[in-house]
């Protein structure tokens, strides 16, 4: 979600694919068996580091939840982003996980190069690190793939033979929501080209823009973002289970999952647009929704950085005399000056710029490549540290 000739045809890249039902209902019951993970409750990021933090608990924990969980009891979780960090002694480790899908997963040890895991449900333990050095190392888990893939469930760490988990404290203190659509789940970002559908394997949100621009400020994401979805409609044209609703959701495909909103942001990125203006420009109705979503994060967080983005997959020369790239950034800024005008300046507009597949390449269904999202990272990035003094 290019420069060039592709660009004029990105508005038709936004992939249907992604308005389906999710593939279901999450894996096995269980408490899990890594080592204590302290908990607010249900629906809030359990086993992290602190109410007002990255989750509900303590300031200390032996596992931390970056993201939306289900409870200390049965921890689900679908959003692409969802993260689970931990340290460790020993030689190795492995991690359980109840897959209803084919996820991919980030594998982050010591800080070193991320390494790709492949989870599936015929299978629930998966060696995430071996024949380390004896001491304590650290780990993160980041899920790569979509709600759309599949909910998983977190059922422990299990360390090597001799080793353990040891209790850390919170990892960041910089908190980033990401809320967006296919762009932001970084779909099909490892893909060969533009002609390529929606896999599991080109799906990389640890290598999309927001995630990037996080790690860059040292800082905590939630990621909540859904492929083909809009603010006011979708890619198809649908106006039902907008991201204002699963917004509200710890699962995104499960309405009974309400979201507790424990995890506090200090900015929260909004990118929805580029499925809305699909098919035409649907004028104030965009400008009323995104009004409406706005007030919703206001409501949930009083002091966040509310930053609307742009990028990069919207065009001025696709559809021919549409302008939709001039008109969604009409209607953004419009509604962010009324916003101004009734008293909350807390607010902020950035341009990721529009990709260019001649010089960067181009992923699966015209999405932008791996190249493009690094350099709408570096926009992000200076945008937040402009507004925030990071």
């Amino acid at each position: 979600m290019q420069t060039f000739a592709l660009a004029s045809f990105a508005s038709l890249a936004l992939f249907a694919l992604a308005c389906s039902p999710s593939l279901g209902g999450g894996g096995t019951q269980g408490s899990g068996s890594g080592g204590s993970a302290s908990s607010s409750g249900m629906s809030s990021s359990t086993g992290s580091s602190s109410s007002s933090g990255a989750g509900g608990g303590g300031p200390t924990a032996e596992v931390h939840f970056i993201g939306r969980f289900t409870n200390e009891a049965d921890p689900r979780f679908a959003w692409p982003g969802s993260t689970i960090v931990a340290r460790f002694s020993g030689t190795g480790l492995d991690v359980r996980l109840a897959d209803a899908g084919n996820n991919h997963f980030a594998v982050v040890i010591d800080d070193g190069p991320p390494t790709d895991l492949a989870t599936s449900s015929a299978k629930d333990t998966y060696t995430l690190a071996a024949n380390l050095p004896a001491g304590e190392h650290t780990v993160l888990l980041e899920k790569r793939t979509e709600s759309y893939v599949g909910v998983v469930q977190f059922k422990g760490f299990v360390p090597a033979p001799g080793g353990a988990l040891v209790p850390t404290p919170e990892p960041w203190s910089r908190k980033i929501e990401l809320v967006g659509d296919s762009i932001t789940c970084g779909y099909g970002n490892t893909g060969a080209g533009p002609l390529c559908p929606f896999s599991p394997e080109t799906e990389d949100e640890y290598s999309a823009y927001g995630a990037l621009a996080a790690r860059k400020l040292g800082a905590a994401h939630m990621g909540i973002s859904y492929s083909g979805i809009g603010v006011y409609r979708d890619y198809s044209g649908a106006t039902q289970n907008q991201m204002p609703i699963r917004f509200e959701r710890t699962l995104a495909d499960d309405p009974a999952s309400t979201w507790d909103f424990s995890y506090i942001p200090d900015v929260v990125v909004v990118n929805l647009g580029t499925n809305d203006f699909a098919k035409d420009d649907p004028g104030q109705q965009y400008i009323d929704a995104l009004s409406g979503f706005l007030d919703k994060l206001r409501g949930h967080y009083p002091n966040a950085y509310l930053l609307c983005a742009v990028g990069s997959m919207l065009s001025d020369s696709y559809p021919s005399g549409a302008m939709h790239l001039t008109k969604v950034k009409q209607h953004i800024n419009t509604t962010l000056d009324a916003r101004k005008a009734k008293g909350d300046t807390n607010v902020g507009f950035v341009d990721l710029g529009e990709q260019n597949a001649a010089v960067d390449g181009i992923g699966c269904d015209y999405h932008p490549s791996v190249a493009t999202h690094q350099k709408m990272a570096d926009k992000l990035v200076a945008a937040i540290q402009s507004a925030k003094g990071w």
